[in-house]
C-alpha cells in the first residue's frame, strides 16, 4: 500500500487565488482582493461601519436563482488521531458545501482539484479557522472536515442539486439520478445528487498521512 504523506498548512498563510483551485475562502477582506478568479467573480464592497458590526459583506458569491435547494446543517465534528491513513475521499458533482467552524475553533479540510479521480500528488490539507470558512467547489475531491483536537461545532450550508433519496434511482431536476450505490442514506434525507466515492470500500487507491 503506497501512502502519500501531505503536510498540514495554515489557511490564513493561503492566498485566495492559489485556493480557488478547491473552492473559495470566506472570512477574507474582500475589497482587497481585486483579482478575478474561480469563485470569485465579484469584489463586493464592505458595508460601513455601524453599531455592531465592523464589516459586512453581503454578497460574496453570487449564488443564482435557478431553482437548486439550500440546506443547513449543523455538525459537531471529532478529531482525528495522529497517524490516521485517510483512505477514501468524496466529491459533489452538482453541489456546493460550506464549512464555518463555530466557537473559536479549527477545522482540518484535506482536499484534491477535481478531475475523474484524486491525484494524491495534488492533495493539500489546511487548518482553517477560527474566523475563515470555506467554501468548496462542485466536483473538489474532499474527506469530510474534522477537528484537531476534540470537538468543532460546525455551521455546514449547502446549494446545488440536492433532493429526498427514498430508492434506487431518484428524480429530480428534470432528470433521473441512480442512487443505488450505498453512498446514499435512503431514509428520505435530503442528499447531494451525482456524487462519487474513491479510495478503500469502493473503487481505486487513495491513501494519505498527515505530517
Amino acid at each position: 500500500m503506497k501512502v502519500n504523506e501531505v503536510k498540514l498548512q495554515y489557511l490564513k498563510l493561503i492566498s485566495m487565488e492559489e485556493f480557488s483551485k478547491f473552492g473559495r475562502i470566506v472570512g477574507r477582506d474582500e475589497e482587497k482582493i481585486k483579482e478575478k478568479f474561480n469563485l470569485h467573480p465579484v469584489t463586493p464592497l464592505a458595508s460601513p461601519e455601524i453599531d455592531v458590526k465592523l464589516k459586512a459583506y453581503g454578497h460574496i458569491f453570487p449564488f443564482k436563482d435557478t431553482g437548486e435547494r439550500f440546506s443547513l446543517g449543523f455538525l459537531f465534528m471529532k478529531h482525528k488521531p495522529e497517524g490516521t491513513i485517510f483512505d477514501w475521499t468524496e466529491c459533489h458533482h452538482e453541489a456546493y458545501e460550506i464549512f464555518f467552524p463555530l466557537a473559536g475553533k479549527e477545522l482540518i479540510f484535506l482536499m484534491a482539484p477535481k478531475g475523474p479521480i484524486p491525484d494524491p500528488k495534488k492533495t493539500r490539507a489546511f487548518l482553517c479557522g477560527p474566523d475563515e470558512g470555506i467554501i468548496i467547489d462542485k466536483g473538489t475531491w474532499h474527506y469530510p472536515p474534522f477537528a484537531p483536537s476534540g470537538v468543532t461545532p460546525t455551521l455546514m450550508l449547502r446549494y446545488g442539486h440536492l433532493a429526498e433519496v427514498t430508492g434506487m434511482e431518484t428524480e429530480a431536476f428534470g432528470e433521473k439520478y441512480d442512487t443505488s450505490s450505498k453512498i446514499y442514506n435512503k431514509n428520505g434525507a435530503l442528499q447531494a445528487l451525482n456524487s462519487e466515492y474513491y479510495g478503500k470500500g469502493f473503487e481505486g487507491e487513495y491513501n494519505i498521512k498527515l505530517i
